[in-house]
């Protein structure tokens, strides 16, 4: 009777026991349940004022592109966003510009819903006509017709046309390829003769960019005659390494003039072209409502590619052409600049005289249409004439600009922007 009572007992604590177990366990479950459903329902919430802050920093974007004169800066409030079903967020955005040298303004956007915040940052600037390392409106010459990118050329960086690139062999585009032809025009119909290495791709039917008009050479002839390097005439400049110009220009009787760089860093030639050569130190934009001669090397003194702090840069704007002269311009050539033809072509004079070498040009070359710079035998690809073209995009030019240039603008007038940096707080 004895030992049958204590089993009795025992198996009453084991069953309380184990109740006990089954309800804490519940209680933990049911816990645990209820604590990653409010984990999800925040993180849910702070997802929906990810897109609230986004939406802001939308919102406040469209309202910069918007201003004809863009202002040092201004505030974007939205206390009602919707997200659909209901869901209800609001923002508040602030944009400030540092206003040098063009205007780059920093978008800090938060947005809430729910008592919860998330906070995005843009920073945006102004954009410069030298975003590319080659731009043209058309690969159409109005003389020549179309001019061909051939087995041998090498671009490094980004490459755009409004018209419809001419493709003989095998160039290398090691860079983004986009024109606004739908197709390609291969010489020998395409792949596997004309087979052109896209490193990053190509894209067709592309949106036409605004190109640049010749009211740009008013920012650079107003910059020059406020320090009295206005030239009327045919003027030639020479670039000296040791940070100095020698100017020659028969209206102010300069022949060979020994300077110093012009304070505003700009040289303007009204009513005659300029010829240019040398290696600068420092920065300087040379324009002219005419034509620019170049005669030979156009170097940096401190090279950006072996020496990243170097801060020497120029600039050159021509109303018609941009010329090589070969007569005078060495078999291997090296242009080291931003090249814009406004309405004519990059070029070289006598292109079908004798095969000079390679033309390594490094900046970024904008032009109204394609120009000659050589000639080749399409039967065998040979190049029997002027130089072979090898382009470099100098990176430097997505922030720094040649002097007054002005920013790059659409059809409207307005400012474009190229994106810095976007990051969440």
């Amino acid at each position: 009777m004895m030992s049958i009572r204590k089993n009795k007992g025992f198996a009453l604590v084991f069953s309380l026991l184990f109740l006990t177990l089954i309800i804490l366990f519940t209680a933990v479950f049911f816990l645990t349940a209820t604590h990653g459903f409010v984990i999800a329902n925040r993180n849910a919430d702070l997802k929906r004022a990810y897109y609230v802050a986004d939406a802001g920093i939308a919102d406040a974007f469209i309202q910069l592109r918007g201003y004809a004169n863009p202002p040092a800066s201004f505030t974007v409030t939205n206390a009602n966003y919707n997200l659909g079903s209901g869901q209800n967020g609001s923002y508040s955005v602030t944009a400030v510009s540092n206003g040098a040298p063009w205007a780059t303004y920093t978008l800090t956007s938060t947005g809430t819903y729910n008592n919860l915040t998330k906070t995005l940052v843009l920073v945006v600037q102004q954009s410069s006509i030298s975003t590319y390392a080659y731009l043209s409106n058309t690969e159409i010459h109005p003389q020549y017709g179309a001019l061909w990118w051939i087995t041998g050329m090498t671009t490094v960086g980004p490459v755009r046309t409004n018209g419809q690139l001419n493709i003989w062999g095998k160039p290398i585009f090691n860079g983004t390829v986009n024109q606004s032809a739908a197709t390609v025009n291969y010489y020998n119909g395409g792949p596997p003769t004309d087979d052109p290495n896209y490193v990053y791709g190509l894209t067709v039917n592309a949106p036409t960019v605004p190109f640049p008009t010749t009211s740009m050479l008013n920012s650079i002839s107003s910059a020059a005659s406020s320090s009295s390097m206005l030239l009327t005439g045919n003027s030639t400049v020479v670039f000296n390494s040791n940070g100095t110009i020698n100017v020659t220009n028969s209206a102010k009787g300069w022949n060979n003039q020994n300077m110093v760089l012009p304070s505003n860093r700009t040289i303007y030639v009204t009513g005659g072209s300029a010829t240019v050569q040398g290696t600068l130190n420092g920065q300087l934009t040379v324009g002219s409502d005419r034509e620019i001669y170049i005669s030979g090397n156009l170097m940096y003194n401190s090279d950006p590619r072996t020496n990243p702090a170097s801060t020497d840069l120029l600039g050159l704007v021509a109303r018609n052409n941009i010329t090589v002269t070969a007569a005078s311009a060495p078999s291997n050539l090296e242009l080291d600049a931003v090249l814009v033809a406004l309405t004519g072509s990059f070029q070289v004079d006598q292109w079908w005289v004798s095969g000079k070498g390679n033309m390594i040009q490094y900046g970024s070359l904008v032009n109204n249409y394609c120009g000659p710079t050589g000639v080749f035998d399409p039967s065998t690809g040979t190049l029997y004439g002027g130089y072979n073209q090898l382009q470099y995009y100098d990176t430097r030019l997505k922030t720094n600009i040649p002097p007054a240039f002005p920013p790059a603008t659409d059809s409207t007038g307005r400012s474009l922007y190229v994106k810095l940096s976007f990051q969440e707080l």
